[in-house]
């Protein structure tokens, strides 16, 4: 979500929206979590250096792009990630502009079937997210987030959840599901 925000930045900055291929990108991205896509994407904002540039006029200031073509190294926080989604669904003037943030809103409401997991294990109905996840080389275990805007009980809910050690995929899916029911029980 961060990359695309920052492609949206870059593209308005140069006074044009996403080209046809950028927005073939971003789909897979955000919809099908294509690698493939965020790698072109990422290339294409400067990496790291073109992450935090957005980043600044987005108020993240926790968030540190992954060095050289790994962005799913990116370290960030909580508190940065529901900066980033007020930044998408707040409808205040923010450093989206309308037609982007709801250009983000329909990828994130869009994600494939075997996407619809983490934070809308807390919705209602309603919700949209973004997904990741990352097995470590180095430890074979899991890192699993999960972010987005939920619909539950007629109230709507920024839910970001973090989470690394995780034996399994599915046992750091099982986490994330759990953390987003309590955060939005309590």
């Amino acid at each position: 979500m961060d990359i695309l925000a920052a492609a949206l930045l870059r593209a308005r900055d140069a006074g044009h929206g996403l080209s046809a291929a950028e927005r073939d990108r971003a789909k897979a991205m955000i919809e099908h979590s294509d690698n493939a896509a965020a790698n072109a994407l990422w290339r294409s904002i400067g990496l790291a250096p073109g992450l935090k540039a957005a980043n600044e006029r987005l108020g993240l200031t926790e968030t540190e792009g992954g060095s050289g073509t790994r962005w799913g190294l990116t370290r960030t926080t909580p508190a940065d990630q529901i900066r980033l989604l007020r930044a998408v669904f707040d409808d205040e003037p923010a450093a989206l502009d309308k037609t982007s943030r709801a250009y983000i809103r329909s990828l994130m409401g869009n994600v494939a079937d075997e996407q619809s997991w983490g934070v809308s294990a807390a919705a209602g109905s309603d919700w949209a997210l973004k997904n990741g996840w990352l097995q470590r080389n180095t430890t074979g275990l899991w890192d699993v987030n999960s972010v987005g805007r939920i619909e539950r009980g007629g109230h709507h809910y920024l839910v970001a959840v973090l989470s690394d050690g995780s034996t399994s995929m599915k046992d750091g899916i099982a986490l994330v599901e759990r953390a987003a029911r309590a955060a939005v029980a309590g």
